[in-house]
């Protein structure tokens, strides 16, 4: 199968997980925001300090979706190894290293003002609120795959330069040999 067949099944794949992952969870995230809405008249730091980690958190998660989706379609039109990807793969690394301690500290946030006691240990935190390892270790490889692709570039680049000055040094011998009688 060709690669460009291969990169469009993977892109409709995506679109096609994007989309059915939207459609079953609208119950959720309408249930979710009516309950949030419900919450908003109740003034406090704890309301803010969740809605601004949520804006946070879905703002980062679109980020990484969009920044998937230009890869995806660079990789489709022939660009793999370039700047731009590699900026990509970096951002999306760090948007995924940086959202499960975003999630974390709004999972910890609600765990307290949920559980209403007041002597609530650290230790009692950690073992109720999840962390999202998979998230943070897709993060970091992404870091490591953005920096493979860096330093291809510079290979790519150094070996460019190599070539380039050996045509040249070439093109002067010749230049010389020819001048001489």
């Amino acid at each position: 199968m060709k690669t460009q067949h291969q990169i469009l099944i993977i892109k409709t794949g995506y679109i096609l997980t994007l989309a059915s992952t939207l459609l079953f969870s609208f119950n959720d995230a309408a249930r979710g925001f009516e309950e949030g809405y419900n919450e908003a008249g109740k003034p406090g730091m704890e309301s803010i300090m969740d809605g601004l980690l949520l804006l946070l958190i879905c703002f980062l998660t679109l980020r990484v979706l969009i920044y998937l989706y230009r890869f995806i379609n660079s990789v489709q039109d022939g660009n793999v190894f370039s700047e731009e990807n590699t900026r990509r793969l970096s951002r999306m690394g760090f948007y995924c290293t940086t959202i499960p301690f975003l999630l974390f500290a709004f999972n910890a946030i609600t765990y307290l003002h949920q559980s209403r006691d007041n002597a609530i240990q650290i230790s009692d935190i950690i073992k109720h609120v999840d962390f999202e390892i998979w998230l943070l270790i897709f993060g970091l490889t992404l870091l490591t795959i953005a920096f493979v692709f860096k330093k291809g570039i510079e290979l790519k680049q150094e070996s460019e330069l190599t070539i380039k000055n050996l045509f040249i040094n070439a093109d002067n011998y010749q230049f010389r040999c020819n001048a001489c009688p």
